[in-house]
């Protein structure tokens, strides 16, 4: 009877030779595993990683790839989720095993990670969960619950206390604590209420159209009244200069196919806001924002700390109580928008308003409402600044 072959008996030199004379196509792969004695598979995914531009090793490698970082890395990941769920900005599952990723690219650690999903796999994760017994996934509480009764009193208490805790440690001004959110306008505006005759049942009014495209609004602004230019983001392939004709100044504009703010886009913006903050470690600034899954990737993260830059996040379904935005501004945002884009119906008769047109009503109503009073009644009634947790009971 033939003895069984020992696995992994063939020497580096084999191996690099049979990888040779395939890429020469002097083998097949099949060929070259037979005449040297190496695993067809072998043989292939080297090939694979070289024409991927990969470093190689021709050593033996035996056993399940178990650990991607060593402890002191495996720490800084623990970290990154301790502080963002203090932070009101929990990671899901998904999230965190993109920021596996990022971290073991930016470190330039060896991986096997997918590639192609840009994401951790499930055994490392499951590995990760059995080394650290104090993290859990955890269910959220229902959102039609939380709607009902309006605020979940133990989140919206984590808030304030980790809100009062940096409060008090970075002593905030108020022109050092800003808040970010984003807002969707359209082609088709929103009608105002208008006066007509009892006796008509149904009430017409010119539009653009039926349905429009949704463009995406970065909007952020402090508590002493200052205001950032906005974001836009165009639902398009190819950004066109065009768009942002008469926009308000020093905004910028991108495009994505479908309109919505991603994590390359926010750390384009956090650059902007560096710009206008200018934050140090002497002086650093407080960004609240919601907990929207493009605010808390690992590039965003290291950004913000490197320029001093703290984020917080106002928990699930509370925003429209505990962002100053909600509270003061957007609504009026959306009632001069849509005056503006009714007087350019009546202006421009036989016309409709396009992709074109959006940067300059946005302008006219952003020029309308964004005033001192505004941003200061907006973190006075949420109870930011001044700071008053009890303000909303």
């Amino acid at each position: 009877m033939e003895e069984k072959k020992k696995k992994g008996s063939w020497e580096p030199q084999s191996l690099q030779t049979a990888i040779d004379k395939v890429m020469s196509k002097e083998l097949s792969v099949r060929q070259a595993a037979m005449q040297y004695n190496i695993p067809k598979s072998t043989i292939h995914d080297k090939i694979k990683a070289l024409n991927r531009g990969e470093e190689v090793t021709m050593k033996l490698k035996l056993g399940r790839f178990t650990s991607t970082f060593s402890a002191e890395y495996e720490q800084v990941l623990v970290d990154h989720i301790k502080d963002l769920s203090n932070r009101c900005m929990p990671l899901m599952k998904k999230e965190f095993l993109k920021l596996a990723y990022d971290l073991a690219e930016v470190m330039k650690i060896p991986h096997r990670f997918n590639k192609e999903k840009g994401s951790a796999g499930k055994h490392f994760y499951y590995d990760f969960m059995k080394r650290h017994s104090d993290i859990s996934l955890r269910a959220p509480e229902s959102t039609s619950m939380m709607r009902a009764v309006g605020f979940n009193k133990p989140q919206v208490d984590l808030f304030y206390d980790n809100l009062e805790k940096l409060m008090k440690q970075y002593k905030f001004t108020p022109s050092r604590i800003y808040n970010c959110d984003e807002t969707g306008v359209s082609c088709v505006h929103k009608h105002q209420k208008v006066l007509a005759p009892k006796a008509i049942r149904q009430v017409g009014k010119l539009t653009s159209a039926e349905r429009g495209k949704n463009i995406t609004v970065l909007f952020c602004m402090s508590a002493n009244g200052h205001y950032i230019p906005p974001f836009f983001v165009f639902p398009r392939q190819r950004m066109n200069e065009r768009l942002m004709v008469n926009a308000p100044a020093e905004s910028i504009g991108v495009a994505q196919p479908k309109g919505w703010m991603n994590s390359d886009f926010f750390l384009q913006y956090l650059r902007i806001f560096v710009k206008h903050t200018q934050p140090t470690k002497e002086n650093p600034v407080l960004l609240l924002m919601d907990g929207h899954c493009s605010h808390k990737t690992l590039a965003v993260i290291n950004f913000c700390r490197e320029n001093h830059i703290h984020l917080m996040s106002s928990p699930p379904h509370t925003t429209h109580k505990l962002q100053p935005l909600d509270r003061t501004f957007m609504k009026s945002f959306k009632d001069a928008y849509s005056q503006r884009c009714d007087l350019w119906i009546r202006t421009n008769a036989g016309c409709r308003i396009t992709d074109y047109d959006i940067a300059g009503l946005v302008k006219e109503a952003f020029i309308k409402v964004a005033r001192l009073d505004i941003a200061v009644s907006g973190f006075k009634c949420t109870g930011i600044h001044p700071f008053d947790r009890h303000f909303l009971t």
